[in-house]
């Protein structure tokens, strides 16, 4: 079976890790923590080594990558460390919980995570380094933009549209057609029924 690090521990981590467990398609070598160098991270997988670790890693022969830091507000952290691993020359594939809904067709770009009883539906295409989390939705010819998050049970209606680095808070819903700006951020549990201008923050009207 293939081995696949995993770069960050945090809680987001796990929930990849458990992820990874259930597809059976990779083997998990261990954890690269930015700051801690040792002992074990979730699922008491062991942490070999730390960012500046990530080329001795893959010369050591293990090739494939998966960046499990969450969005924390903005990508800029998960685009940052994408940057090193495929400058290093790591292999990046998409994470599709078991559990998640996919309709034929779907365009999942590299480093995406799909997560538990999520649904994306037809001709939606999702951009690299995405998480759509735990029971989001995002419905038929959306497109989410590189990098970022629509976060747990929030929807995107049909033909929604988003930038790079959006982040779509927990329970929101994005009505049909709507564009959301790059950089922007919905807050949680908001109904959104008209654009969102690039870097607003929308917590509702």
């Amino acid at each position: 079976m293939e081995q696949i690090i995993l770069v960050g521990c945090g809680g987001h981590a796990a929930s990849v890790m458990d992820s990874i467990m259930q597809q059976g398609r990779y083997q998990i070598a261990g954890f690269i923590e930015r700051e801690k160098p040792g002992g074990d991270g979730p699922g008491g997988i062991p942490i070999i080594g730390s960012d500046q670790d990530l080329k001795q890693v893959y010369d050591s022969g293990i090739r494939t990558a998966f960046v499990t830091v969450g969005c924390l507000g903005r990508g800029s952290v998960r685009e940052r460390l994408y940057g090193s691993l495929k400058q290093i020359g790591y292999e990046i594939p998409a994470v599709i919980d078991p559990s998640a809904v996919l309709a034929r067709g779907v365009h999942i770009g590299e480093g995406t995570y799909v997560g538990k009883c999520a649904v994306i539906n037809t001709g939606a295409e999702i951009g690299r380094m995405c998480i759509i989390n735990t029971g989001a939705v995002v419905e038929h010819g959306c497109s989410v933009g590189d990098f970022s998050h629509v976060a747990v049970g929030s929807v995107l209606c049909g033909g929604v549209k988003t930038g790079r680095d959006v982040l779509v808070g927990a329970g929101a819903v994005v009505i049909q057609g709507i564009c959301i700006g790059t950089g922007a951020i919905v807050g949680a549990g908001v109904t959104v029924r008209h654009d969102v201008e690039t870097g607003q923050t929308y917590y509702g009207k």
